[in-house]
């Protein structure tokens, strides 16, 4: 009895009228959609120009914005793109090595501290101080062109209080930046005689999304694609510090009364758990295989909170932001292949 008053609950048929399920269910559809549309753009052209995360927050979008939706749809759809969300940062630690980071070596490792953490500030300078960008809206353009893309701008979103709509509007325009980065960075490697140890740092570390740096980089050998994967996941290694770094500023300001409130705020407790999972799997006590099926897992908890963010776009508002928006990224990703130039030209990477 208690299950299925649940049960009722859930999908719409219970007492307070609001309900979880049918919201859910909705963006979960919306996520398998975005999967499918995914597998037959990789069939259809054997490589994709747009991952799935990106598919399901346009579908979600337009449908937002051109189609009535019901009201009941929109309870579970603010959870996915909340809890939902924060679940799936939690559950990213279990793929992160952070053994990684000593393989690499000392130097690679500043460098890759100093183009993210100099990313960052150059999107907030940029689009916060001299494009009039909200706060939150710059620093999600840095996080996603400065660490992993969709995912880091996703991961970030919570603990600073970003909305919907900046969400939306930092991944969708430096996703479309993105991938015109793809299309045009493999001409430099043949018009600067690059090796492909360098080129492979080179789209490492400049390029926007995962995704994005196996396509830029496997395109011109095997070895500029191990390379480059090898220095986007050490970017990504700093995500989680990040998160950390970026939630006690937003926090700052909130006079809170005990130590827990604080912790909350300066520690999102997602965080905490990606820190606890990341031990866990460097230790060996998450083997390689369950980290890589969590990590998938991961993955469709994302494309679910993006469906969810997506419902609660005005699309008027991203188009509003939309220059601005992309001047930031340019200038970020401009920043990121500047340090990437200097290391393999100066100080001789490769």
């Amino acid at each position: 009895m208690i299950l299925k008053e649940r049960l009722m609950d859930w999908f719409g048929a219970g007492s307070k009228g609001l309900s979880y399920g049918s919201g859910l269910l909705f963006c979960t559809a919306l996520a398998v959609s975005a999967e499918a549309l995914y597998f037959l753009e990789k069939s259809a052209f054997d490589f994709s120009l747009f991952d799935s995360l990106i598919i399901v927050i346009v579908i979600a979008v337009l449908i937002r914005n051109l189609l009535p939706l019901p009201q009941r749809i929109y309870p579970g759809s603010s959870f996915a793109s909340k809890q939902v969300l924060e679940t799936a940062v939690l559950m990213l630690g279990a793929s992160v090595n952070i053994f990684q980071i000593v393989d690499a070596g000392a130097l690679m490792l500043l460098i890759i501290i100093f183009s993210v953490c100099g990313g960052l500030l150059i999107a907030w300078i940029v689009g916060h101080k001299i494009l009039r960008l909200s706060s939150k809206l710059a620093l999600l353009v840095g996080a996603g062109n400065s660490i992993c893309g969709n995912s880091a701008i996703a991961a970030v979103a919570p603990a600073i209080g970003a909305s919907s709509t900046e969400i939306a509007a930092a991944i969708s325009i430096s996703a479309i930046l993105g991938v015109i980065q793809i299309l045009f960075l493999p001409l430099l490697a043949p018009a600067l005689h690059l090796t492909n140890y360098e080129y492979g740092v080179i789209a490492g570390l400049s390029v926007y999304a995962v995704s994005q740096v196996v396509a830029a980089s496997f395109i011109i050998s095997n070895t500029s694609g191990h390379v480059a994967t090898l220095v986007k996941l050490l970017r990504i290694l700093l995500l989680g510090p990040m998160i950390i770094v970026l939630g006690v500023m937003n926090g700052s300001t909130e006079k809170q009364q005990t130590i827990w409130e604080r912790m909350k705020i300066y520690v999102p407790w997602f965080v905490v758990g990606f820190i606890v999972l990341a031990v866990l799997r460097t230790s060996g006590l998450i083997p390689e295989y369950a980290g890589d099926r969590v990590q998938g897992v991961s993955k469709f908890l994302f494309l679910i909170a993006m469906a969810g963010l997506g419902l609660g776009v005005n699309l008027r508002e991203i188009v509003n932001v939309g220059p601005r928006v992309a001047l930031t990224t340019a200038t970020t990703t401009g920043f990121m292949l500047m340090c990437a130039f200097f290391s393999v030209t100066f100080l001789e990477l490769g």
